[in-house]
């Protein structure tokens, strides 16, 4: 899926949804595939500017995370970056039905408790959710990490 002037990206929140993820790039994304990323498990532990929780990562070697690998142009990739203060992004591999992708994605090494995600970008995680077709055992166990 990589060529020299791309990388791939693993989408585990927001930015699985298309649309959001096309709009903070200001940039069309035609590539994907749907993925797992073994041994890391998802939570809202990072505080948004608002006081709400933005998710994020852990290393936790019963979970996974599902998501979406994008494939994404070089010359966009500051953009990605400037997107998600207070996250850097890691190389992980993730399992897809053809075998294993490199890619890169977001984690922070904040790990705050007692957050809750607004409503409209919990709405956006599941939409995206939904529309790579996550398991629903996956996203029932997201939305009731919300409340």
């Amino acid at each position: 899926m990589e060529n020299s002037n791309t990388f791939n990206y693993f989408a585990y929140a927001s930015n699985l949804k298309k649309s959001n993820l096309e709009n903070s790039l200001g940039s069309k994304i035609d590539n994907f595939l749907d993925g797992r990323l073994l041994d890391y498990g998802f939570r809202f532990n990072v505080k948004n500017a608002d006081g709400k929780a933005r998710a994020n990562i852990i290393v936790s070697e019963s979970e996974d995370v599902f998501g979406a690998i994008y494939e994404i142009e070089n010359t966009v990739k500051e953009k990605l970056l400037a997107s998600e203060p207070g996250y850097k992004l890691i190389e992980v591999n993730i399992e897809t039905q053809t075998g294993y992708v490199p890619a890169l994605t977001f984690i922070s090494d904040e790990d705050a408790e007692g957050l809750y995600p607004a409503k409209d970008y919990l709405k956006s995680i599941s939409e995206g959710a939904k529309e790579h077709k996550l398991p629903e055992e996956y996203l029932e166990f997201i939305i009731s990490m919300s409340k």
